[in-house]
Order: structure tokens, then sequence, then C-alpha cells
């Protein structure tokens, strides 16, 4: 007979093996996964409300099932319905905007360079000629990489009908696939907690319900907090005669999702075209304008849709985009952030778990939080959210 020792390590290699072979998989699939993502966003985003909605239904205790799925169908219908609402009414002038941005942005780039030069004698006088040069021959540089890849965003999107068959499907197969994941979650979660011994499933199911915590703040923040400035940006834009408004406004918007770097860099587009087009002070007033709207939103609006959701600072909220963008590419710096999050918490609480401490303190949504050593008793169960 096979001893307990001797059984143990085997499942443990089997267990090893299967996430070797998944991580593998995954890894070679790459290239179809960026739909899932997006799937995953969705879900996330939308988790909380399909439960709201659900309990609403006179049936939820008796048919549970039956109430998420008309949940979710609701959600599905709702949220088509929106955006078909808001494509009939600012698709074309956004799609011809974004065209006419992409194709003009290195022209514009290089007219704004050239006023600031005409502008600022100081830099004529006292900046050294091989300097200036030099300044010259990157900022032509960066004008025309960042052409090249607006260029290359606006193809892709615009000739999105003609990809591969691949991603075609992807594409198809997400919106069923996030179905079944809203309306199954919760079982899924079980029967993933029903895979380790019964010993540690208290502990895994508070993993678990960390990491969706975690995750699930800082994507809805994130997303309610990158249409807030799309909007803003867009209609400021818009107020002060700015050409492409809705198109920077959407440009704000998206790289609002990358932590602490992402407003500046939605805004630089926006202050090369009002440079290259209405040179003067209007330069000034829009440049104080998006200030202004990104210190209320840091100051009011952040604290109360995002609050410490991921607890990192700033600093090294920095260098997991420089490593993460430089590892995983745009998907990185999306996910840096709430993924070190969660690992950070995870190793905190396994780190003092495995000690020999009789209390120990965790932090949990911001409150402290007594816990045993494992080998005295588990953690009290925490429901899913």
């Amino acid at each position: 007979m096979v001893e307990q020792r001797t059984r143990r390590r085997i499942r443990i290699a089997m267990v090893a093996g299967a996430l070797l072979i998944v991580a593998w998989m995954l890894y070679a699939a790459r290239g179809a996964l960026p739909p899932f993502f997006l799937g995953a966003i969705f879900v996330i985003a939308f988790a909380p409300a399909v439960d709201r909605v659900a309990n609403g239904f006179p049936f939820r205790e008796r048919h549970p099932d039956l109430a998420l799925s008309c949940s979710v169908a609701l959600l599905y219908l709702t949220f088509i319905s929106v955006v078909l609402a808001m494509a009939a009414t600012w698709g074309p002038e956004v799609f011809n905007e974004g065209k006419s941005f992409a194709n003009d942005l290195p022209t514009l780039a290089t007219r704004a360079q050239h006023e600031v030069q005409d502008s600022n004698g100081w830099y004529q006088q006292n900046i050294p000629p091989e300097v200036r040069d030099q300044l010259e021959k990157n900022v032509d540089k960066l004008a025309g990489k960042a052409g090249d890849y607006a260029q290359q965003v606006a193809s892709r999107t615009i000739n999105f009908a003609t990809a591969g068959l691949t991603t075609v499907i992807s594409y198809i197969v997400v919106p069923f696939w996030a179905f079944f994941i809203l309306k199954d979650r919760e079982k899924g979660t079980r029967a993933f907690i029903a895979l380790f011994p019964e010993s540690v499933q208290p502990d895994v199911q508070y993993l678990v319900a960390n990491a969706r915590a975690v995750f699930g703040s800082y994507v809805r923040a994130q997303l309610l907090l990158s249409v807030l400035t799309a909007f803003v940006t867009a209609i400021g834009l818009r107020w002060f005669g700015v050409r492409f408004s809705l198109a920077l406004g959407i440009v704000a918007g998206v790289a609002n999702l990358i932590p602490v770097i992402g407003p500046m860099l939605g805004a630089a587009p926006a202050l090369i075209v009002v440079t290259a087009t209405h040179p003067g002070l209007r330069v000034l007033w829009v440049f104080l304008f998006l200030f202004v709207a990104q210190e209320l939103k840091d100051f009011i609006i952040v604290p109360r849709v995002q609050g410490r959701a991921v607890r990192l600072h700033p600093a090294i909220i920095l260098v997991l985009i420089v490593v993460a963008g430089r590892l995983a590419g745009f998907w990185g710096l999306l996910l840096a952030v709430p993924v070190a999050a969660v690992v950070r918490d995870s190793y905190v609480y396994v780190y003092h778990r495995l000690g020999d401490q009789p209390v120990l303190v965790l932090p949990e949504h911001g409150e402290p939080r007594p816990l045993a050593p494992l080998d005295r008793e588990p953690p009290a169960r925490v429901s899913g959210g």
C-alpha cells in the first residue's frame, strides 16, 4: 500500500504538472487572450449589478439559476441598448474625428513644436544649436512614432471586420463566455475551493474573496473614472473650440486606465492639438482646465469610488508600471497594480498564518482583523464578494 507521504507527493506533482500545462497553453495562445481579458473586465465590473437585480426577483430563493440568468440577460439587453444608442448618436463623428486625428497627428506635433520655438525667443538665444538640433530630432522622432502608433490603432479598429478568423471567433465567443461566468461564478468559486484539502479551504476562500474584492474595487473605479474623464475632457475641449474634441476625450479616457501617469499621457495629445491649431492664451486655458479637472477628480472622486482597494504608494506604482509594461505591454500597464496588491495581501496572509504568534493583525478593507496561526484554528469563512 502506498504510504501517505508518497500519495501526498504524487498529488502535489499532479497539481504542479496541471498548472504548468495550463500556463504553457495560455502562453502559447496568448494572442487570442485579449478578448477574454476584456470579457473578464466586463464580468468584474458588472457582477454586483447582476447580484442586485437577481436578488430583486421574487423567485430568487426557489430558482436561483433562473434569477441569475434573467438578471444577466437584462444586463446584456441594457448594455447593448446603451452602446447602440451612443453609436447612433456619436459613432460617425467619433469615427471621422479619430481617422482624421490619426492621419494629422504627425503634422500637428511638428506644427506645435514650431509654434513653441517661434514664440520662445529665450529658447533660440540661450540653448546651444547642437542641443536644439538634438531636441528637435527627438521631438520629430517621437511625433513620428506617435503618428505611426495612432495610425496602427485606427487601422486595426477600422479593419476589424477583416481580422483573422481566430480573433473574430474569440470576440464572438467572449459574450457567451461572460454570460456563463456571470451566472455561475459562485458555483465555480465553490468548485475551485473544493479542490483543496478541507483543512485549508477557509484560507483559500479568504484569499479568493480578497482577490475578488481588490480586483472588483480597482476595475470598477478605473472604468468609472475613465468614462468620467472622457466625457469631461470632450465637453471641455468642445467648449474651448478645439478640433477632434470627441477623439481627444476618448484618448484621455483610455489613457486614464493607466495609473498615475495615464492622465498626463491623455492630456498630451490635446495640448499638442491646441498648440498647433490655436496658439496663444488658449493653450494656457486648456492646460488649466485639464489640470483643475484632474485635481478635482483626485481629491474628490477618487477617494470615494476607489477607496483603499490597493493601498500602494505612487512611487511603488510607478516602478510597477515600468516593469509590467516592459514584461507584458499594455495589459501589464493595466493589471500591474491590482495584481501586485493581491500578491502582497496573499503573501502577508500566508506568512502570518504559518507563523507561531497566537494573535496577528491583517488589514482587510482598511480595518484590522485578528488572526490565529494555521495550526491553531482556521479563520472564519469569508463570503465571496
